[in-house]
């Protein structure tokens, strides 16, 4: 084993072949490093490697980057092979193997990042590069093994510096350690450092009235091409939204009152002839802004807001509770650790609380077939039978789900973005905006404190197909929004032909760019049927190259 000069935590890194047979893993543990390498076909490099563990290293915990998606699920089907007892205690998260008590956790969800940039942001070693084009059986590797072997010893050890780094962090700023989530962490510094979680009334009775006043950020196509077009973003918008007073008592019935209460289930009257509806509303499982009239459950806070800006509203009934802006502490704190270093990590910290507040009373539990006494209600999750996985309530008692917090900080985080894009609408054209990003021909005045707005860019086209699809030219160069599309690169010209033919169902294969790669037999996506269904799903009808709010209660 190499030994190092430096301590870390202790990490390991699986590579294979077409990311299915495994042929290398390297582990260190803190202070030196070994790696096993599949030295011939039969040679299982995974139960050595688990053999290694066991015979030295009993009771560690190790982690590897992404390992809930990937290298946990080798060892699972290893140990199992090998009839091994194996405990899934937060999914794949964190697996336990149960006799040398050895658990296998997953850094990313500590540090939700790419290993590249998480070890720039801690000022280790960059990560390895390898074309894993190139990764061959290693007795078919020839002097390439030589670097194979060196770029995974460098993620190795990288990925333990970082974490390392990040403990000293945590635990330097709040006197905590990392937990199994970086959620779980946030909740776990709140109620340590700055207010008891268990003085916030969980309110579980109401649960039901509570979550249908959940709703999510706002994402909204406006005008489908532009050009000369700002592109802003309200800087740490959620954290910067902790300033707030939330509820934290018992809530209670009361009589209806615009001027108080927490939640209420209203009929709301948007008039139709608004361009930008204020208030959310859940369509077929779609989050619109819509006008016209119809009946749901608000925070208060956002009834409110739509009364001054002139909707009519009637309250059916109504909730009220306790509400202080608990948050504030928390904010300030991390606020004056903004610009000191180590930025992105802070920004996830902070939504990362909220985002823990809001977690769903139920969760997906995965057991082993002699875990489980009664089978009813159990779905089997593998070909054999042995892993079977079940919804289950995390109980009264979970600690840290507290759904009314998380509600008023996305009611308020909603508001300011409302705000921000109706005083762009003022001077100018509004094209695009996604929860705290506004694209618009206005200049809005931006600074550098959390809740600002910061310039991101400036495009000179754009084109709005729909939610989370979209292509900018900057500095003469395409950039690309398409979340689910993101392995296929459109060209403008593929952008201006989704335009050009509407809202129409496009398959992407019709694309020429697609063609393209189809043609390089890089990609072989045409038996997907993958394809764009415009007015199936997005929030606003188009109108040509202009879009309206959706009428709801008249056409519904």
């Amino acid at each position: 084993m190499e030994e190092e000069s430096k301590v870390g935590i202790p990490t390991w890194d699986l590579e294979s072949i077409n990311w299915v047979t495994p042929i290398a893993i390297g582990f260190y543990d803190g202070l030196s490093y070994i790696d096993f390498v599949k030295e011939n076909e039969e040679d299982d490099v995974v139960w050595r490697f688990l053999c290694f563990l066991r015979e030295k290293y009993q009771r560690i915990k190790l982690y590897a980057h992404f390992a809930s998606k990937y290298d946990n699920k080798f060892v699972l089907a290893s140990l199992r092979q090998h009839d091994e007892t194996v405990k899934l205690e937060a999914g794949f998260l964190r697996l336990r193997w149960v006799g040398p008590n050895i658990l296998f956790e997953d850094s990313f969800s500590l540090c939700p990042m790419s290993l590249e940039r998480m070890n720039k942001m801690f000022g280790v070693e960059e990560k390895g590069k390898w074309d894993h084009s190139r990764t061959k059986k290693p007795w078919d590797m020839g002097e390439e093994l030589i670097a194979f072997r060196a770029y995974l010893r460098t993620d190795c050890i990288s990925l333990s510096h970082s974490i390392f780094q990040l403990c000293e962090l945590l635990g330097v700023t709040f006197g905590q350690m990392p937990s199994i989530s970086l959620a779980t962490t946030s909740a776990k510094v709140f109620d340590k450092c700055f207010y008891p979680v268990d003085q916030i009334e969980p309110n579980i009775e109401f649960e039901e009235f509570i979550r249908s006043a959940d709703y999510g950020g706002r994402n909204e196509v406006y005008k489908r091409y532009g050009e000369n077009i700002n592109i802003y973003d309200i800087h740490w918008m959620y954290t910067s939204c902790y300033n707030t007073p939330v509820p934290i008592g018992r809530l209670r019935w009361i009589k209806p009152d615009i001027n108080r209460g927490t939640i209420a289930e209203a009929t709301v009257k948007v008039p139709k002839d608004w361009y930008i509806g204020p208030l959310p509303h859940k369509l077929s499982g779609r989050l619109i802004f819509g006008v016209g009239t119809w009946t749901d459950w608000f925070d208060v806070v956002d009834l409110r807001n739509a009364v001054e800006m002139g909707v009519d509203i009637t309250i059916r009934r109504q909730l009220s509770c306790e509400e202080e802006p608990i948050l504030e502490g928390f904010r300030q704190f991390m606020s004056s650790l903004e610009g000191k270093g180590k930025d992105p990590f802070w920004k996830a910290f902070g939504l990362s609380l909220s985002g823990k507040f809001g977690q769903s009373r139920w969760r997906d539990s995965i057991r082993f077939y002699n875990e489980i006494k009664d089978f009813r209600g159990y779905t089997p999750t593998d070909g054999k039978e042995e892993y079977f996985s079940i919804k289950e309530f995390v109980g009264k008692g979970a600690p840290y789900i507290r759904p009314l917090i998380y509600i008023r900080i996305r009611t308020e985080a909603r508001i300011r973005h409302l705000k921000i894009l109706l005083k762009a609408m003022e001077t100018g054209d509004v094209f695009y905006g996604d929860t705290d990003s506004c694209h618009t021909t206005s200049t809005l005045p931006t600074g550098t404190k959390v809740g600002e707005l910061v310039q991101i860019g400036r495009a000179e086209k754009g084109y709005y197909v729909r939610q989370k699809l979209y292509g900018i030219i900057k500095d003469g160069r395409l950039e690309q929004k398409s979340a689910g599309y993101s392995d296929l690169k459109l060209t403008e010209e593929d952008f201006q032909k989704l335009l050009d033919d509407g809202y129409a169902d496009i398959a992407i294969s019709h694309l020429p760019s697609y063609r393209r790669v189809l043609s390089d037999k890089e990609v072989k996506l045409l038996h997907q049927g993958r394809r764009i269904k415009g007015d199936m799903g997005d929030s606003r009808k188009p109108v040509g190259n202009d879009t309206e709010p959706i009428l709801l209660g008249e056409h519904q």
